[in-house]
């Protein structure tokens, strides 16, 4: 992707193969996601605010297993330098494995994505973003539910200093458990650059926007292979 452009990637997964979860990769500082959501695989909406070019790399969990999808309602509406706040609710019965924010076609809003994770081991997926944008925009909130167990863990947190960027990383609670799904949360000013499984966890990268330094945390929902 050109630098201070927005893209959207997207991934599919094999048919009849749908998506747990998933995430996006890039190659360096200064790409943000602005949305990362369930599709016919995984898709994601970033923009690259750097002075050189990036590759993005979207991925997607796929699996036979039934999965179902909820979005959030009413959509919330962001105004502009403001951050905003969206829950989806997964079926009475069910829990998340994954989830994210619903993007669009162009991937040219400067809304990054500050959280995306479930809410303890339950039916919920919360985003947070901040609108870097000259306009209001929308935020709305997806989650991945199935009736399967699924535990799920946090890590400890990664302290970032202002302006910097770092990492967090969190592994399966239990032996031969892989990802399902995974995120990343902070303060509204501690925005995503990457968040993307690995073979047993999940990581998130982080650019701290605030005036202060600021905690940067990893989540994974996991389940046997």
């Amino acid at each position: 992707m050109a630098a201070h452009s927005g893209a959207n990637v997207n991934v599919p997964c094999q048919s009849p193969e749908q998506s747990s979860g998933g995430g996006v990769q890039t190659t360096g500082n200064g790409v943000f996601i602005t949305a990362s959501w369930s599709l016919a695989g995984w898709a994601a909406d970033v923009y690259n605010e750097s002075d050189t070019p990036q590759t993005v790399t979207a991925v997607a969990i796929c699996t036979p297993q039934r999965h179902t999808r909820r979005s959030s309602i009413p959509i919330e509406r962001v105004p502009a330098g403001q951050s905003g706040l969206a829950r989806a609710v997964c079926p009475a019965g069910t829990q998340a494995t994954g989830g994210g924010n619903i993007g669009g076609a162009s991937g040219q809003d400067r809304q990054y994505v500050s959280q995306s994770s479930d809410v303890s081991v339950g039916g919920e997926w919360v985003v947070q973003a901040f609108n870097h944008s000259p306009t209001e925009q929308t935020l709305s909130a997806q989650v991945v539910c199935t009736d399967t167990p699924h535990s799920a863990q946090s890590s400890d947190g990664t302290l970032l200093a202002q302006g910097a960027t770092g990492t967090a990383h969190v592994e399966c609670p239990a032996a031969g458990e892989v990802p399902a799904g995974g995120g990343g949360l902070g303060n509204p000013a501690v925005q995503l650059n990457e968040s993307y499984p690995t073979p047993t966890g999940w990581t998130v990268r982080a650019t701290n926007k605030g005036n202060q330094p600021l905690t940067l945390f990893s989540r994974v929902i996991c389940t046997r292979p």
